[in-house]
């Protein structure tokens, strides 16, 4: 088991804890453009066991929409937690203190903003990666 990553939203209220985080990549779809009020969402892939809220549990608010995963944020100062995907979350890396992962994937590139220019070395996908 490797040591937590320790995270919060931006007031402070809901803190939470991710062991075991996979990979780090970027998400370009439409939906995390919206949700980040940016270009793209940069997120911590792990086992929905290793996520924990650590403080602020009540705060915590799902957005449900038919037909997509579900989105949780602090109801206090609406900073965007995790999206659950089911056998996967998906943490917001911004929220992330002392976090040590470099991206390793880029998912959804064919969706992105048509100002925005991808770096770096990870892998682009233009929507999800091919099943191994």
């Amino acid at each position: 088991m490797s040591e937590p990553i320790h995270g919060a939203c931006l007031c402070g209220k809901v803190t939470f804890e991710v062991t075991n985080a996979e990979v780090m990549g970027a998400c370009h779809c439409t939906r995390c453009q919206r949700w980040t009020g940016s270009a793209n969402s940069m997120v911590v892939v792990s086992d929905p066991k290793d996520l924990e809220i650590t403080s602020g549990n009540e705060l915590l608010k799902r957005f449900h929409e038919e037909g997509f995963a579900d989105r949780y944020f602090c109801a206090n100062c609406g900073s965007g937690i995790y999206v659950d995907g089911g056998e996967k979350v998906y943490v917001g890396a911004g929220g992330m203190k002392g976090l040590n992962l470099k991206p390793t994937f880029h998912i959804q590139v064919a969706y992105k903003a048509p100002w925005e220019e991808i770096g770096g070395s990870a892998p682009q996908f233009p929507e999800f990666p091919p099943r191994s």
